[in-house]
This record gives C-alpha cells, sequence and structure tokens, in this order.
C-alpha cells in the first residue's frame, strides 16, 4: 500500500524547505544508464485541442458574407443620421463561447438574433463606445464631441433607444447571406449582460467577426457572433458546390482549346518512301536523274501533320491539281 503522509510530516516537509533544508530544485544522483531514460522523457509543449477544437473552425468565403453586410450596414446608417460611417471587416476568430464572454465587458448593448431557416441563432455586440455613442447620436447630441463612456452597464431605457439600430441590423445581414444562403433574421431581444442568459454551452465554439465602426470622429467595434452548428448547414452546402479541378476543366477549358485548336494552322505532308544516299552521290545528282524509292506508283502514301503520321492515303488529280485521297488512320506507333 502506498503511504500517505499525516498532517505533521507534511507541515515538517513545508517548514523544511521554507528555511531552505531541502532544495526544491536539487537533481538526484544519476544512476548508470539513467540519463537515457530522463533524455527520453523530457516533457515538451503540447497543445491538444488546436487540431480539433474550435480555434481550428473554419467557413470557406466567410469574409464574402462578412464585407457585405458590413458594406450595407454603413450605407443603412449612414442614410439613418446622414452623417459619414465607415465600417470595416477587422478580424475573423474562432473560440469557445465561454473564451468570447472573458473578452467581453458587459457594458455595451446586445441583440439576440434569430436567423432562419438556421437552426441556432447570432449575437449582434455593440462595444460600450459605439452603444453609449448611439444613444448620443439618437437623442441629438453631436458626433464631433468625445462620448464619456460611464463605468456602468446600459440601463433599459438606453437599450431601448438603440434597439431600432440593432434591429435595422438584419435586413442588411441577409443581403450579406443572399449569396451563399436566402437568410430571413429577425431581433428577438436586446440586453447588456450576456452572463444571465443561456445562449449556447460555455465549450460550444463560436466565429467571432469583429468590425472597426466609425461615425464621423466617433469610433467603436461592432461583433457578430455565431455559433458553428449554426453555420455547418452552409458550410456542408458549400463542400457540396465545390466542383473538382478536372469538371471546370472539362467544361470550361475544354471548349476554349478546342475552339482555338479548330483555328490552328498546321503543316501537312505527304511522303511516298524515303530512301537513304551518300552525301557524294547527293553532290552529283544531276537534271534528269532517277531515284529509285523501291516502291511500287500506286503504294498508300504517309499523310504527315505537323512531321507526325497521322493516315493513309492515295496519289491523283483534282482539278487539274496534285491530290491525295485519305483513306484511313494510322494506328498510334506506326
Amino acid at each position: 500500500m502506498e503511504k500517505i503522509l499525516s498532517k505533521e510530516e507534511i507541515a515538517e516537509l513545508l517548514s523544511a524547505v521554507r528555511h531552505g533544508e531541502i532544495e526544491i530544485d536539487a537533481v538526484p544522483d544519476e544512476e548508470p544508464g539513467a540519463s537515457q531514460t530522463v533524455a527520453a522523457s523530457k516533457a515538451e509543449n503540447c497543445n491538444l485541442f488546436r487540431a480539433d477544437g474550435p480555434e481550428g473552425w473554419r467557413l470557406p468565403n466567410f469574409d464574402l458574407i462578412l464585407d457585405g453586410f458590413a458594406r450595407n450596414f454603413a450605407i443603412s446608417l449612414a442614410n439613418r443620421f446622414q452623417r459619414s460611417v465607415n465600417i470595416k471587416l477587422d478580424a475573423i476568430e474562432s473560440m469557445s463561447f465561454e473564451s468570447l464572454l472573458q473578452k467581453l465587458s458587459g457594458r455595451g448593448a446586445i441583440g439576440i438574433l434569430q436567423m432562419e431557416p438556421f437552426s441556432g441563432g447570432g449575437l449582434l455586440v455593440f462595444d460600450e463606445t459605439f452603444s453609449f455613442s448611439l444613444v448620443e447620436i439618437i437623442l441629438g447630441g453631436s458626433s464631433d464631441t468625445e462620448v464619456v463612456v460611464p463605468n456602468r452597464p446600459m440601463s433599459a431605457i438606453e437599450l431601448n433607444v438603440v434597439r431600432d439600430v440593432l434591429a435595422s441590423t438584419c435586413p442588411e445581414l441577409d443581403k450579406g447571406f443572399l449569396q451563399f444562403e436566402e437568410l430571413r433574421s429577425s431581433l428577438v431581444k436586446v440586453v447588456s449582460n450576456l452572463r444571465l442568459l443561456n445562449f449556447v454551452e460555455p465549450e460550444v465554439g463560436v466565429v467571432a467577426a469583429r468590425f472597426r465602426v466609425s461615425i464621423d470622429s466617433l469610433e467603436g467595434e461592432i461583433i457578430l457572433v455565431l455559433a458553428h452548428n449554426t453555420l455547418e448547414p452552409l458550410q456542408k452546402k458549400q463542400q457540396e458546390k465545390l466542383v473538382p479541378a478536372n469538371t471546370l476543366q472539362n467544361s470550361r477549358w475544354q471548349h476554349i482549346v478546342c475552339d482555338e485548336v479548330e483555328q490552328m494552322e498546321v503543316e501537312l505532308e505527304a511522303m511516298l518512301a524515303t530512301v537513304s544516299l551518300r552525301v557524294r552521290d547527293i553532290l552529283n545528282f544531276q537534271v534528269g536523274d532517277v531515284i529509285d524509292l523501291a516502291c511500287n506508283p500506286d503504294t498508300p502514301l504517309k499523310v504527315l501533320v505537323e512531321g507526325r503520321p497521322k493516315f493513309q492515303g492515295v496519289a491523283g488529280v483534282q482539278g487539274g491539281k496534285k491530290a491525295i485521297r485519305i483513306m484511313g488512320r494510322i494506328p498510334t506507333g506506326g
């Protein structure tokens, strides 16, 4: 049985460590061959969650959806407030919902979205600077002066003031998703403290898209939060739409190549036979000399296309000119 230290023994051990009687960093004497065992069992840093955890989750072309949403929402705010508005996608992060909660201040306005036909919903988070700036602008304040952000969550009245702006994001979000999915999103509720809501379990993976927003001289941040399981139908649909490279070549490039090949000019030759001669004999050629090709006049000719034998033909005359009648193809390698 393994020995368990008593309270008195534990107290004596801690006292000895505290007074330096026991060196906690000391390495015991190594026995012969022990160095190999220590080296082999040396610990190394290993992230067991990066490969399969929420941090590695990806959705192809998700940035196109987000860019469209940012552009449309900026136009919507500019028309609403008659001010210069700029919204730009800053980053796309994938993490657990618990990690996201630790990054939120809990003092801004948070809209809970329902996104049909997706089974899960989403969140739209206005940080405290942007939230209180919206309250000032909606109530008639100037966007040229610096907004003082109080160190407290937004009140129910302030949340009700920015509710209409949060609701206006839904049609712009639908437009962003339109190229991939016909979405019907709506605002369900507006809160300030997300910890009091049961949005998803803490360990569930989410995607957080961060946008930098500026209205005249005022700046803030918007975060669009979507759970992984909400976007999984869209992810599967995009995987089904992926077209293999060979299919693309057969459907598009094949037509282009065929059209161009039909317009190409090639060199066509008809060869009856070949003969090998010495250079001395060639130099002694005279007009009227006869060269024996060792074949009959009716021997089929080889028709060469760009120097490669492709057809067999018969020599003849057509319209007073020498011609060749194609009789058939030469087998590959012939």
